[in-house]
C-alpha cells in the first residue's frame, strides 16, 4: 500500500479507477459493441477521465510540489487525446486501443505517485 489509512485525496483514487475503466472500454468496445455504446461514449469515457485526472495532479503537485507527477501525467493525457483526436482511419482501431490503453497505465502510475507523495508530503 503506497499511502496510510488517514488519505484524504480520494480525487486521485477516482481518476486512477476511471483511467482504468476507460482503458478496458476501449479494449472491450470492439468484441461488445452493443453493450458498450458508440463512438459517444467513448469521448464521454475520455472526457470523464480527463475531468478528474487534471486537477487530481494540480491539487497533489500543488500540496506536495514534486514534478515527477508530470513525467507520468502529461504522456498519459497527451496519448489519451492522441486516442480521441486521431481515432479512426488516421490511428486505426487497433492503434486507438493501444494509446488508450498505455495512457491509461500511466495515468494510473501518475496518481498512485500523486498519492503517495501528497501522503509523505503530509507526514513531514
Amino acid at each position: 500500500m503506497l499511502t496510510g489509512p488517514d488519505d484524504t485525496n480520494r480525487i486521485d483514487r477516482i481518476a486512477a479507477v476511471l483511467a482504468t475503466l476507460t482503458a478496458l472500454h476501449c479494449v472491450l468496445a470492439p468484441f461488445l459493441p452493443s453493450v458498450m455504446g458508440g463512438a459517444a461514449s467513448h469521448a464521454v469515457a475520455a472526457v470523464a477521465c480527463m475531468a478528474t485526472s487534471v486537477p487530481a495532479c494540480v491539487r497533489g503537485w500543488s500540496a506536495h510540489g514534486h514534478a515527477r507527477v508530470w513525467t507520468w501525467a502529461l504522456p498519459g493525457w497527451s496519448l489519451l487525446g492522441l486516442a480521441r483526436l486521431a481515432s479512426g482511419e488516421r490511428l486505426g482501431e487497433t492503434g486507438e486501443v493501444v494509446a488508450t490503453v498505455i495512457a491509461g497505465v500511466l495515468l494510473v502510475v501518475a496518481h498512485q505517485l500523486n498519492r503517495s507523495l501528497a501522503y509523505w508530503h503530509r507526514r513531514e
